[in-house]
């Protein structure tokens, strides 16, 4: 581990939605609320646990990073590894399975991994912090996180896996995602609580991710193997996924 840097790892199956989309979340808000100093060291990367390497994130989990003002258009997918384990100071996974299998490659690393629902539960308990100055503050706050576990054992549950599904499969992920990774971002990175509850209030609201006209769009196929939805068809409701926190263009 780089005592010089903070890294985040985020961790699901196919690393194109769930670990992809939190990460692409994390990256931004890093960029957005710590002190440039400090963002600069922190690291946040994702990989699957049978990701089809190389491949790009799926066009509605993009959308969905793209409503709130996250970029994953250069993302890849990458299979974990111990390596990747190791180096981090933070490990978030989608579900219940995905941290049993991070900490069966690396037990060690008990006190700092956990779901990204458990993890925001904690943070919700813990509450709001200032933005830290340093990798040190974050480095304590996560062996805070650690110490306080109890906090998020009513709800460990999975996130909805929405590849090869529907639309309402992602808008599912989103909901389930998005609100304890901004519970997170609040009492980790400093993220202003009043931000935070626009950012809850998107992601409640199925009326934010239209998916419309993605069959246009590049960076990979929209759906499964398939390349189509549950019901054969792309959704084509209005409205705009490029509006983040409430109505502020990107």
């Amino acid at each position: 581990m780089d005592s010089d840097e903070f890294r985040v790892l985020v961790v699901c199956t196919g690393n194109l939605n769930r670990s992809a989309l939190a990460a692409a979340l994390l990256r931004t808000w890093v960029e957005r609320y710590l002190p440039a100093d400090a963002a600069a060291r922190v690291v946040v990367i994702s990989a699957g646990t049978a990701a089809p390497v190389g491949r790009p994130m799926r066009r509605r989990s993009l959308a969905i990073a793209e409503r709130f003002g996250a970029d994953g258009v250069a993302h890849r997918a990458a299979q974990i590894d111990e390596a990747a384990i190791r180096s981090a100071d933070l490990v978030l996974t989608a579900d219940v399975a995905h941290r049993d299998a991070v900490l069966g490659m690396v037990p060690s690393m008990l006190r700092s991994t956990f779901t990204i629902r458990e993890a925001g539960a904690i943070a919700t308990g813990i509450g709001p912090a200032p933005a830290p100055a340093t990798v040190e503050e974050l480095r304590e706050r996560v062996a805070r996180f650690g110490s306080r576990r109890e906090l998020g054992a009513g709800d460990d549950g999975d996130i909805t896996d929405p590849q090869g599904r529907d639309d309402e499969a992602y808008r599912a992920m989103a909901r389930e995602e998005v609100p304890p990774l901004a519970s997170l971002a609040v009492a980790l990175f400093g993220m202003p609580r009043a931000e935070a509850d626009s950012v809850l209030g998107t992601a409640a609201d199925a009326e934010s991710f239209s998916f419309e006209g993605l069959g246009s769009r590049s960076g990979g196929p929209a759906h499964g193997a398939g390349g189509g939805s549950a019901d054969g068809r792309e959704s084509r409701r209005s409205g705009s996924w490029r509006r983040w926190f409430g109505g502020r263009e990107t």
